[in-house]
């Protein structure tokens, strides 16, 4: 039977204009299952870039071998908006990587359920 556990995968505070890891990589022989919740702290609109990258991937936009998927591209975040993405499964060989096309645009906070298969 798998377990599952409630957990804070990853946070990003003053997310700017560099790809960032959210959150280290997931534990092998687990599964994440993420919420993703985003906000924008600036008096403009900031555009999210999300992306499930390999666990080879180190810097700048995951890319080739090292993209699994995007998960939002340029996604517009109104002033004092929270977006919420959910449905996000990572495995033992991914990561969550994230990008604000303006400095110190954006807090992100990954949270979700770890489940041990």
């Amino acid at each position: 039977m798998a377990t599952r556990i409630e957990t804070q995968f990853g946070t990003a505070k003053d997310l700017g204009a560099t790809y960032t890891l959210v959150g280290s990589a997931v534990t092998s022989g687990h599964d994440v299952n993420l919420l993703i919740n985003v906000t924008n702290l600036l008096t403009t609109v900031v555009k999210l870039r999300a992306y499930i990258a390999d666990t080879s991937w180190s810097s700048g936009a995951p890319s080739g071998s090292t993209k699994v998927a995007a998960i939002a591209f340029d996604l517009p975040i109104a002033v004092g908006d929270v977006v919420q993405i959910s449905g996000i499964v990572l495995t033992a060989t991914q990561k969550l990587v994230c990008y604000s096309d303006t400095a110190a645009g954006l807090d992100i906070v990954a949270c979700g359920v770890d489940v041990t298969l």
